[in-house]
């Protein structure tokens, strides 16, 4: 697929991502048309409620993290983009003063880099059972998110993002991308998206995806990204995912009842973007406040 190039692009399109591999899979190039999908932009930077929410989760990684369980996970998801993702213990991981780094670095047999998730592999795509803050992390109905600073660099394909385990008598999964980064090739560009796979949808996948300009993205600073799945807000009468940014609304997507009443795990990932023709190496995003609220 060519490469695009997205600087310039109105604040508001719709992003059409292309699969790589079969499922698990992670989806998180821009290919990009224009659309409106209802989201008002009154709504833009509408402040997060809490209501009666309550914190189910945190983790300030203040101390070291194997990433062998039993809540955080290295590797687990399948290779994606141009880099392999090392095992719990590879030199892409790093806990250090209050940070989860994730760095992306070349040696003799390629580009290295990391994901980390709340399940294992096992809990993930066979069923295995889920001891919610226990034995792997999963919430259903929860606001989820994590501040995160992602590096002034090429070739970044960082994300925050979330995915149901699967069900192994159907193998389909639901996926939110509450944040997916492209680095200095498209510095204010915030894109967000709602997946569902499974062998019962057309071609295997069906999404909705917006992609949102903006400078507050731009400074390659420290922000909370965050996505609502509480199903409280609303759009075009349904219920919606709510999209944020340092706690101020960035957008919505309409989305069927399943997302806001199965489990969701989490990922924070670091790839290399092979739609970018400039990669920066080495490069690294870094993780802090991770948080969930229901």
């Amino acid at each position: 697929m060519k490469a695009l190039d997205i600087r310039g692009v109105t604040d508001r399109v719709r992003s059409s991502l292309v699969a790589l591999l079969l499922a698990p899979v992670l989806v998180l190039w821009p290919c990009v048309a224009s659309a409106d999908n209802g989201w008002s932009e009154a709504l833009r930077g509408s402040g997060f409620a809490f209501g009666t929410s309550k914190l189910v989760f945190e983790d300030r990684f203040g101390t070291a993290h194997t990433l062998k369980g039993p809540i955080l996970w290295a590797k687990q998801h399948a290779d994606v983009g141009l880099e392999k993702f090392d095992p719990a213990g590879g030199a892409a991981y790093a806990t250090v003063g209050g940070v989860l780094r994730l760095r992306a670095y070349q040696t003799a047999d390629g580009i290295h880099s990391g994901n980390v998730q709340s399940t294992n592999a096992d809990q993930a795509y066979q069923g295995a059972q889920i001891v919610p803050g226990t034995n792997g992390f999963t919430c259903i109905g929860c606001y989820f998110e994590v501040r995160a600073q992602f590096p002034n660099a090429r070739g970044t394909w960082g994300a925050f993002w979330l995915l149901t385990p699967d069900d192994p008598r159907q193998r389909g999964h639901l996926e939110v991308d509450a944040i997916e980064y492209f680095g200095a090739g498209d510095k204010r560009g915030h894109h967000h998206s709602v997946h569902r796979w499974g062998p019962q949808e057309p071609g295997g996948h069906i999404k909705r995806s917006d992609y949102t300009g903006m400078d507050a993205i731009a400074d390659f600073g420290w922000h909370i990204y965050g996505v609502d799945l509480r199903g409280i807000a609303k759009l075009d009468g349904k219920p919606a995912l709510v999209v944020y940014m340092d706690r101020k609304e960035v957008a919505r997507i309409a989305a069927d009842a399943d997302y806001f009443t199965r489990p969701f795990y989490f990922n924070m990932t670091l790839s290399i973007n092979p739609q970018d023709s400039v990669r920066t190496l080495p490069q690294t995003v870094s993780f802090d406040d991770l948080r969930v609220y229901k």
